[in-house]
């Protein structure tokens, strides 16, 4: 069920971060909505992001047959997600990302500081696209060297001396 689930996932989320995008913007709209609608909210956040893992551990028929036939052509055009993918393996700038999104959510609070925060949370839907056609194409990504595993050369090994 989590992997149904999780196939449908980046679409739900994106819907969920939508509306937190919209409720950023309208504080108005954010009067009407009750704590317990937010809480729930986190709840499917954090239920999604758990089926999305348990949907990439295994091998998903819909995304196999989903998948494009010139699939290296199509990965061809996605440098720049590919890239942004592999940008979060330095701790460093996965750090500052982090910084940047929770000091936004903390500048929410000002009127023009609603729009940084607004800007941040549509960031992290870009990240969830980039996270879901890396992982589809990740065969074809040139970042990752050879579709995940390192390409090893195999070393020969040094004749015996046949000196008696």
């Amino acid at each position: 069920m989590t992997r149904y689930v999780g196939h449908y996932a980046p679409r739900m989320l994106t819907t969920l971060v939508g509306l937190l995008i919209v409720l950023t913007l309208v504080p108005a709209a954010a009067a009407f909505v009750p704590w317990q609608a937010l809480t729930l909210i986190m709840v499917a956040t954090v239920g999604l992001t758990l089926s999305i893992f348990a949907h990439n551990r295994h091998l998903c028929e819909r995304c196999v047959s989903g998948m494009p036939l010139d699939a290296s052509a199509v990965a061809a055009r996605y440098g720049l997600r590919f890239r942004a993918a592999h940008l979060f393996e330095r701790k460093l700038l996965a750090l500052g990302y982090l910084a940047t999104v929770v000091g936004s959510a903390i500048l929410s609070a000002n009127p023009a500081g609603r729009y940084a925060w607004a800007l941040s949370q549509a960031s992290l839907v870009y990240l969830l696209l980039v996270y879901v056609t890396h992982q589809r194409l990740q065969p074809w990504c040139p970042y990752c060297g050879n579709g995940g595993e390192e390409n090893t050369t195999p070393s020969t090994p040094s004749p015996l001396s046949t000196q008696i």
